[in-house]
């Protein structure tokens, strides 16, 4: 029985070019052409970098979809333009797996008609520990259920559930031959699983059909189909298909497993949002950004504005300080982006991250020993002083315009760009770590979150000002607590550069 999974690959191995040729494959060159890994110990984690050439006359963006939770590609997409090259960074964890051994990664491209083809990688994992003894939790074969005392009677119409996968793929055969039938007692009914073999493009294009027609966009393989739901990958399946099947009338349920705050990633990825929340809530007190802010607020008050006006002008300053340092961090973003697709500058960005975050760590405790000491003036991590005399001078400037919307979205642009000497030294680690993650639409996603964490504390100030709080009132609390905010700071970069080490 253990050699039907590894002979259903190899045969569907043999058969793919045959079904490739029946539509036309984009041109496209892989180098190496397989990835041929000889033999590895069981348990053996490796990784090899693979160069897709574009021969097409247009420019193509190329997916490679792993069909194995034992594979990982970074990054998972890119776009190419005619003649040149992409790198993928290719991992292929060996522990759920003995024997010869075959794994295709799926390759998709935008190209219009062009169908799906595979990138192969195969060579030989030696095993290094005892086969799982007969009967044990690893035992192929699933077990009839039969009512026993207490139990009720299985009615005869089954579930039916439509599960694409790849055959050799151990964590999927685990799932049909142990998490099926543990559904099928808990769930008290029969079900029945028509496998799909994703070797075969025929089966890919129809979950790929399947996918579309129901407003879906192929994110992670397996994948299972049950009535009209789709669910995509070995996480999100095991986690949700419980629930699903419930829905369709399959009796009484027990309590299900706490779900996962993001099936399928990292621990570090998982809580990438806290570090990315406090360092924005932070940032946004950080004193580089709050005395301009409190200057801000005193002009206004010169300039004869009333507390509406202050209302507006805060609104609008902030969304243009919110949309400046978004966009300003999608640029740097998208390079630091690029620029970790290269391995070795990966490896290079991540300990260099790790030594900066670990230097202002410490410069930010130094700076709350000056602050402890009455000697503020001397912080290092602030804004320099010429940089603060060209905010003054534009805050003085735009108070004063009557065009009230206008001059508040410039004067929120132009500060922005000032205070980024001071406040970068947040935003530009953090960048850092986001651009490290897995997912580019994570990594973006946080780096809005930030922002909108940053410009948070402008709204509650505005908001405090325009209840009848004095700039002040709001100046010597920021002063009572200054030093905490800059201990504050210390936490974060130190909370930045342990993520990014277990990253």
């Amino acid at each position: 029985m253990a050699r039907r999974p590894l002979l259903g690959c190899l045969l569907a191995f043999a058969l793919s070019p045959t079904l490739l040729a029946a539509a036309p494959a984009p041109r496209l060159t892989f180098s190496p052409a397989e990835w041929k890994f000889g033999m590895i110990e069981q348990g053996t984690v490796i990784q090899r970098e693979v160069t897709v050439t574009n021969l097409e006359p247009a420019t193509v963006t190329v997916t490679l979809f792993p069909t194995c939770s034992c594979n990982r590609v970074i990054p998972g997409s890119q776009t190419i333009p005619s003649g040149s090259q992409a790198v993928f960074h290719v991992r292929y964890d060996s522990t759920d797996d003995h024997g010869i051994t075959t794994k295709g990664f799926l390759v998709l491209t935008d190209l219009p008609g062009a169908s799906a083809s595979y990138y192969w990688m195969r060579g030989t994992v030696r095993e290094v520990k005892p086969a799982p003894a007969a009967g044990g939790a690893g035992t192929r074969q699933s077990p009839e259920i039969s009512p026993g005392a207490g139990t009720p009677a299985v009615p005869s119409a089954p579930l039916l559930v439509t599960y694409y996968y790849t055959p050799g793929c151990r964590s999927c055969e685990e799932f049909l031959s142990v998490e099926i039938p543990r559904l099928e007692k808990s769930l008290g009914r029969r079900i029945e699983v028509s496998q799909r073999d994703l070797l075969d493009t025929a089966q890919y294009e129809e979950l790929s059909a399947f996918a579309s027609a129901h407003g879906q966009a192929l994110t992670a393989i397996p994948a299972l189909r049950v009535g009209d739901v789709l669910l995509q990958g070995d996480s999100v399946i095991r986690e949700k298909l419980r629930d699903v099947l419930a829905s369709l009338g399959a009796g009484p349920v027990s309590p299900a497993r706490e779900p996962s705050p993001l099936p399928g990633l990292p621990a570090a990825e998982r809580l990438a949002v806290l570090p990315v929340i406090a360092a924005g809530l932070i940032d946004g007190v950080n004193p580089c950004a709050f005395t301009t802010l409190i200057f801000l607020l005193a002009s206004l008050a010169l300039a004869g504005r009333g507390r509406r006006e202050v209302l507006v002008i805060g609104a609008l300053f902030s969304l243009a300080v919110f949309l400046s340092y978004f966009l300003i961090g999608l640029g740097l973003f998208t390079a630091l982006r690029a620029a970790t697709a290269v391995s070795l500058v990966s490896v290079i960005l991540r300990w260099v991250l790790v030594g900066v975050l670990c230097v202002f760590a410490g410069l930010s405790v130094y700076d709350y020993a000056l602050i402890r000491a009455g000697r503020a003036a001397e912080m290092i991590l602030q804004l320099p002083s010429s940089f603060k005399k060209r905010i003054h001078a534009s805050i003085r400037t735009h108070v004063r315009i009557a065009a009230l919307a206008g001059s508040s979205l410039v004067l929120g642009f132009l500060v922005s760009l000032f205070e980024f000497a001071c406040t970068g030294q947040v935003y530009l680690p953090l960048l850092g770590y986001l651009a490290r993650m897995h997912r580019r639409l994570d990594g973006i996603g946080l780096l809005a979150l930030y922002n909108l964490c940053f410009i948070l504390p402008l709204l509650v100030v505005f908001g405090a000002s325009y209840l009848g709080v004095s700039s002040g009132r709001i100046t010597t609390a920021f002063q009572a607590h200054m030093g905490k905010v800059k201990l504050g700071l210390a936490v974060v970069f130190v909370g930045l550069a342990v993520f990014t080490l277990v990253g």
